[in-house]
């Protein structure tokens, strides 16, 4: 009985934190600095309302929260739609979405595949991050314009948005009241419009580091939630002036849903206006037609509104109307017809892309999160090779973090290790030789790097691969991505293979991922020189981190990096030409030079015939 409680406990406690997150996450809507900024724009209209005697006896507060409006029904039937939809958003939202990230690997790759050179060489910094910033916002906003015209314009459509538009008052809540379906789309088509333009963006620009985020909310965003987001879904009046011809203002938002049959169909837009100045569906707040001090009515006709006042029937209501009249749903105007089948086509190929790849996804190959009967049964099932990955915690000059090295080969490891098939990924070691420790020489003249003697590198590594050998692997490679831990690597692993000899264990020493990677010679074919290459946290090693841990890299401190040397930096080379671009041909380098190192070893031959003996 005491379990059970827990188990009650825990999950109340649970879905209470998913709610209580609306309010207390910088990427909510809802977040209690937006809420408060909308406040403060709210009180300023209050007391312009007071100086022009508008309302000469309304009190702030009635005039901020007024009875009629947030203890409405339809207000009450928001509030138990919005926690509904909250708590089930991970089931019903979710799974339909498609994924920026994927439309961002299809438009990649078709850039490289057609189009290879058109890149245009603008030194790193501020100025690009910024434009790449603005350039991701208005491709995204352009995305919800785009679904939420095509859910005006195509009846079938329309009949989930209604949902939305059959709310008779409006508080902020009322953002929530969307059906899933509706959010789904809406969220689909604007993360595949953005994830499109970052991709361009990126490949047009490769220097470009990556885009600007307030709390991690993309910078325009951010600014877009601060001036009055939250009113755009209340009663509250609040037009821009001379700027709603570039932004949707609150009062724009509220004639979108007004029930005047002239104000129908009208500002679509989410952040700027102009989508809707191009539609010819653009109403500025000066043109709505209302007299000073006069209220619009919320709703779809006055009448329709009744049938959705039921939190159950705001789910199941659309499907019933589309049933009963799918026939006559089909009928639109030969422009949205276009429109839908153009959005649709591309859609589809993105969602094809994403299903396949969900359909291929490789199963967990880092040993750290399998149990250890998952282990035993991996192993038995056949899979006897482990990678057994070195980094390091060293300098890496002031804009990259300590572990460059750890992060950089969990990544290919990983890569490796999903190419191979039957294969494990052992924990990286972050702790290698880096130099002497007193007197310091080498990278231990940087504070924060860590260093072993090479001696006990060399026992950690015989005492890992034993263990590895005594469960059962046979091929056991190491993998290493710092200078200093090559030659005890090579010195462990003949070891061991003169011991294990006639044993059928082996150990592999990647050296080719290191030293014969040809990353130098690709690069120097793109024109860069040896000074600009360098040898650490220069071009090679800053554009590894851009592309597996882009958090790693400090922007600001890179742009001033040319030119440093190493005695006071700690870079030899020049890090304002990385790229995660380059990034990821530096990471591919590096993967294709041990698939081929193993594969020469014979490692594919291996697996086949364990396979068959399996079988």
């Amino acid at each position: 009985m005491e379990r059970v409680t827990e188990l009650i406990s825990g999950l109340v406690s649970g879905l209470g934190n998913r709610l209580l997150q609306v309010f207390t996450l910088p990427t909510e809507r809802l977040y209690g600095f937006y809420l408060v900024a909308a406040l403060i724009l709210a009180l300023g209209v209050y007391l312009e309302r007071r100086r022009r005697a508008l309302a000469p006896d309304e009190g702030l507060l009635r005039f901020l929260f007024p009875r009629e409006v947030y203890l409405h029904r339809s207000a009450k039937v928001d509030y138990a739609f919005a926690a509904l939809n909250r708590l089930l958003y991970p089931l019903i939202v979710l799974p339909f979405v498609v994924s920026g990230a994927t439309a961002i690997a299809l438009v990649s790759g078709a850039l490289e595949a057609v189009a290879p050179g058109l890149r245009f060489d603008l030194p790193p910094g501020l100025a690009l991050d910024l434009a790449l910033s603005l350039f991701a916002f208005v491709a995204l906003d352009f995305g919800i314009w785009l679904a939420h015209y095509l859910f005006h314009r195509v009846p079938l459509l329309w009949e989930l948005h209604k949902v939305h538009h059959s709310a008779e008052v409006m508080t902020p809540i009322t953002v929530f009241r969307m059906h899933p379906l509706d959010d789904a789309l809406t969220m689909s088509v604007s993360g595949i419009t953005a994830g499109a333009a970052q991709a361009l963006f990126l490949h047009l620009f490769p220097a470009t580091g990556s885009a600007i985020a307030v709390w991690q909310v993309n910078l325009g965003i951010f600014l877009f939630y601060v001036v009055g987001y939250n009113l755009r879904h209340s009663h509250i009046w609040l037009d821009f002036g001379w700027a709603e011809r570039l932004l949707v203002s609150p009062a724009m938002h509220q004639i979108h849903h007004s029930r005047r049959r002239e104000h129908w169909d009208k500002n679509m837009g989410f952040v700027f206006s102009f989508w809707d100045r191009l539609a010819g569906t653009r109403v500025l707040a000066e043109e709505a037609g209302l007299a000073e001090g006069e209220s619009l009515e919320f709703g779809l006709d006055g009448e329709s509104e009744e049938e959705y006042q039921d939190v159950f029937r705001l789910y199941l209501l659309p499907f019933r109307k589309i049933a009963a009249g799918w026939s006559e749903m089909l009928i639109m105007t030969r422009p949205t017809r276009i429109l839908l089948l153009v959005t649709l086509l591309l859609a589809g190929g993105v969602l094809a892309a994403e299903l396949t790849q969900r359909g291929q996804q490789p199963q967990r190959v880092q040993l750290a999160e399998l149990t250890w009967t998952e282990v035993r049964d991996r192993i038995a099932a056949g899979t006897r090779t482990v990678i057994v990955p070195t980094g390091g915690t060293e300098q890496n000059g002031p804009h990259m973090i300590l572990g460059k090295h750890n992060h950089v080969v969990a990544r290919t490891a990983e890569r490796i290790a999903q190419e191979l098939g039957d294969c494990l990924v052992a924990p990286t070691m972050a702790y290698v030789p880096e130099g002497r420790i007193d007197p310091p020489v080498d990278h231990m003249r940087k504070a924060g790097t860590l260093s072993l003697r090479e001696e006990v590198f060399e026992g950690v590594l015989e005492d890992t691969a034993r263990s590895l050998a005594q469960h059962g692997f046979t091929t056991i490679a190491f993998l290493g991505d710092s200078l200093n831990n090559q030659a005890p690597q090579a010195r462990v692993a003949a070891k061991l293979n003169a011991e294990w000899a006639g044993r059928g264990v082996r150990v592999i020493h990647l050296d080719e991922y290191y030293a014969q990677n040809g990353q130098i010679a690709w690069l120097q074919q793109r024109g860069f020189a040896d000074e600009q290459i360098g040898g650490h946290a220069g071009i090679r090693d800053t554009s590894e981190l851009l592309a597996a841990h882009p958090e790693g890299v400090r922007g600001s401190k890179r742009a001033f990096m040319g030119g440093s040397t190493f005695a006071a930096s700690g870079v030899h080379g020049d890090p304002t030409k990385a790229s995660a671009r380059i990034g990821r041909v530096m990471l591919g380098l590096k993967v294709q030079a041990a698939l081929k190192q193993l594969r020469a070893a014979g490692i594919e031959d291996d697996l086949a015939s364990m396979g068959q003996q399996d079988a």
